[in-house]
């Protein structure tokens, strides 16, 4: 009877260590203003956990480093361009979801990636995981299906373990 429901408004990608950073911040701070007794715990408790992002952050920089993405032009759908950007990806276009890729907007994406040599399409698994895959067989490029939570695969129920599968999907997409 006593809950109480405060929203966190945070820009961009949650998957990003930088909004992830950011959430955790906020978080705290709603947690010790409902209750100020324990606001040490949850102060430390963030810093803790921006430790923990910051680390991963850093291993992933690492580990991405090695497919040089900033040569991989890439289209996506909307909900994934803040985290190709973080990663380092040439977002070339984005695209919403399959119901706003009307002949002339694939036919646009289309043209774009020609001239831009596109070489991956990344769908959003919450917002339609099959919509960019006529664009990558149009383009006769890879594509990949990325979770923009945890919890979207099996085994991916903590942002390290999902975003750690979104680096996976994308390497073993491009080690084709």
């Amino acid at each position: 009877p006593d809950l109480k429901v405060v929203t966190v408004a945070v820009q961009g990608n949650w998957m990003t260590p930088e909004v992830q950073m950011e959430a955790a911040d906020k978080v705290a701070t709603a947690l010790s203003e409902a209750d100020n007794t324990n606001s040490v715990a949850y102060e430390r408790g963030a810093a803790e956990y921006r430790g923990r992002v910051s680390a991963k952050e850093v291993s992933l920089i690492d580990r991405l480093a090695q497919m040089n993405p900033a040569q991989i032009n890439t289209i996506c759908a909307f909900w994934q361009a803040d985290f190709l950007k973080w990663a380092g990806f040439n977002v070339i276009a984005t695209y919403m979801d399959a119901e706003a890729l009307t002949p002339q907007v694939v036919k646009e994406l289309v043209d774009q990636g020609k001239a831009s040599g596109v070489s991956l399409i990344v769908d959003n698994l919450q917002s339609g995981a099959e919509a960019g895959k006529g664009l990558a067989e149009e383009l006769d490029c890879e594509r990949v299906t990325l979770s923009n939570f945890p919890g979207g695969y099996e085994n991916t129920e903590t942002w390290e373990r999902a975003i750690d599968y979104n680096i996976e999907l994308i390497m073993g997409a491009l080690a084709h």
